[in-house]
């Protein structure tokens, strides 16, 4: 078993359940209905329980064994869940492995990133943006749940610090500011930089730094409710702005 998914839990679809509760008031009786009782008291699933559940579907056969137990386990739509699942696991784990090699490798002088041609910075009406990928020393990356007020861009999602960059101000400064003014941290020191183009009239400068203080140290403002030092797989289930898992593995993948 993945030791980083020990006691992880997801919440089971509803579509799930209300299969489990129409076939448990059909057949209040039948081999399976504690399980199915179960499932629908607590709405979510550990990774043991998905395991189990997947050893079940592998070996269940429909031709022969108690159909009734079968759609007491949620059929068809739970094993389409639990094979999913446990799929999306399992890569995100072994990406996450890949990912924190390259943070974990000498971070503070061959930390490489993917680089981008050389780009038009003053193209008229160009957009420029920073972001800042914060890793402290166990590795994990800072990231900010924004408020929920809805004119706030992407609102109660995790997002990386950063922002626009104002006129006059270079992308150095302007990182420095966005730090300061959304974390409360004055960081001086950058491992690395890159600038990529995503959109044609836009482009961001990302920075790398490490935090050595201590981990509580973050003051926010009034755009972020919360923050959290997560590593890539926790990451990978947290509700994030579009493209964030993608700026980590551009960061920390190292040139050819």
């Amino acid at each position: 078993m993945n030791s980083e998914l020990y006691n992880k839990t997801y919440k089971l679809p509803l579509d799930v359940l209300k299969h489990i509760q129409t076939t448990l008031i059909s057949n209040p009786s039948a081999d399976g209905v504690k399980r199915a009782k179960f499932l629908i008291k607590n709405g979510n699933i550990t990774y043991q329980a998905l395991k189990r559940l997947k050893n079940f579907f592998d070996y269940f056969n429909l031709q022969t064994d108690n159909r009734i137990q079968y759609e007491l386990a949620g059929g068809d739509l739970m094993k389409r869940f639990v094979d999913t699942t446990l799929n999306a696991d399992r890569h995100a784990v072994e990406s996450g492995k890949k990912i924190k090699q390259d943070i974990t490798a000498n971070p503070n002088s061959e930390l490489h990133a993917y680089q981008t041609p050389r780009l038009n910075e003053e193209k008229l009406g160009l957009k420029k943006n920073v972001v800042a990928i914060i890793v402290n020393e166990d590795n994990k990356i800072l990231l900010l749940k924004r408020g929920d007020d809805s004119r706030i861009w992407m609102p109660n999602k995790w997002a990386l610090v950063g922002g626009g960059i104002e006129k006059g101000e270079s992308p150095e400064k302007a990182i420095k500011r966005e730090i300061l003014e959304e974390t409360g941290l004055e960081i001086d020191d950058f491992i690395n930089s890159f600038t990529i183009q995503r959109h044609m009239d836009s482009i961001e400068h990302v920075f790398v730094c490490r935090y050595e203080g201590e981990y509580t140290d973050i003051r926010l403002n009034f755009e972020n409710s919360n923050y959290g030092w997560y590593d890539i797989n926790e990451i990978d289930y947290l509700d994030t702005v579009p493209h964030l898992i993608e700026y980590i593995v551009l960061t920390f993948k190292k040139y050819n």
